[in-house]
């Protein structure tokens, strides 16, 4: 018979390994609400397959996730200044819950990520907590990758028809062109491309991707006018630069929104931004949004037309650290730049700052969501 752990909800409500790296020769499992703490590396080389309950990764050291096998958590939380490096694979299969601290993967591999089964999500990713590395997700029609560097969140939006699409992806920064390629071979009607960043996208479903940027993608140094921005991907059998094309664009140089026309990723080394010679019309079937609140008339609040096609919905505003500033039952139109009246702000009337948040829509009461980005602009 195999060797069995149970960690019992009812005997164990939390279970702390401190010293000794964690190691699981056996077959591990936490049962109903139990919750198990780790503060040391982990070893799994046995079965690790839970479908319940809380693993928690804590401390203020990096500590490494590794072994033969990869494990399987229901409900994950990351606690932990410096990260937890990922060696293997870990699946979660309910909720990952970012507080502080990165998942840490190579980025040249590919070969360890955090994956994000087909009815999994997570909440509070920001600045200070996301996927340092490649994160896998199994989705359908518009969702948010939780990626970026050690100092900032730079999260990809994906919309796609495909049902159950398994995507996976990674961001970049620091000279990425002298990384990955020697040579930048434009094809026509690209001008430049960034050199600052770039994000990996891998998966055979056709998409569209929406990407944002600030003031460290220089964006000044391809364009002075944003309406000339584009998407750009390195093909891998062309050996060039290619036009993905644009389809929205929202902000300013230092700040902004832009999303593609669709594609297949597996035929891209790699997405970052372009300055194109023409821009092209434009036709507005993005989920990011602009919101001015100058009282002319134009975007002086946030609009989702799809909203008006279900009976009940509920809208939550995230900034860009995970700090939720806005949320309405059956929202119809009342966001204009201001925090919610349940929402504590030190002055209210001042409204919110000039930035890129993120929203998330529930339909319905049910698992129908609706994400992606809006960008505030007070002039």
């Amino acid at each position: 018979m195999k060797k069995k752990l149970l960690l019992l909800g009812f005997l164990i409500s939390s279970l702390s390994v401190l010293s000794q790296p964690f190691r699981n020769f056996g077959n591990t499992q936490i049962h109903k609400d139990a919750q198990i703490g780790f503060f040391n590396n982990i070893i799994n080389d046995g079965v690790f397959d839970n479908y319940s309950g809380l693993a928690g990764f804590y401390g203020t050291s990096t500590n490494a996730f590794s072994g033969l096998v990869s494990p399987i958590f229901n409900d994950v939380e990351l606690a932990n200044d410096e990260g937890l490096q990922l060696d293997i694979p870990i699946l979660v299969t309910n909720n990952v819950n970012f507080v502080y601290g990165d998942f840490i993967t190579s980025k040249t591999s590919g070969l360890n990520y955090l994956v994000l089964d087909d009815n999994a999500f997570y909440v509070g990713d920001s600045d200070f907590s996301k996927v340092n590395g490649y994160i896998q997700m199994t989705n359908s029609g518009n969702f948010l990758f939780p990626v970026g560097d050690e100092f900032y969140l730079r999260p990809m939006g994906v919309t796609t028809n495909v049902e159950n699409a398994t995507l996976k992806s990674v961001y970049v920064f620091k000279n990425p062109l002298a990384i990955y390629f020697k040579d930048q071979n434009l094809a026509n009607p690209i001008l430049a491309i960034s050199r600052n960043e770039f994000w990996k996208l891998e998966g055979d479903s056709q998409v569209s991707i929406t990407l944002s940027w600030n003031a460290r993608s220089s964006i000044h140094a391809l364009t002075r006018n944003t309406q000339f921005i584009t998407i750009v991907g390195y093909h891998k059998i062309r050996g060039e630069w290619v036009n993905l094309g644009a389809v929205e664009t929202t902000g300013t140089l230092n700040e902004g929104l832009i999303t593609s026309e669709s594609f297949i990723p597996e035929d891209y080394e790699a997405l970052s931004f372009g300055s194109v010679y023409k821009a092209a019309p434009l036709n507005h079937k993005g989920y990011h949004y602009l919101v001015t609140p100058n009282n002319d008339g134009i975007n002086d609040f946030l609009y989702i037309p799809e909203l008006e096609d279900y009976a009940y919905n509920k809208l939550m505003i995230f900034d860009r650290n995970g700090l939720k500033v806005f949320e309405a039952e059956n929202y119809s139109n009342e966001f204009d730049g201001v925090a919610s009246a349940n929402i504590p702000v030190i002055n209210r009337s001042a409204g919110l700052p000039q930035e890129i948040y993120y929203y998330l829509v529930h339909l319905n009461k049910e698992s129908l969501t609706l994400q992606g980005f809006l960008y505030l602009q007070r002039q």
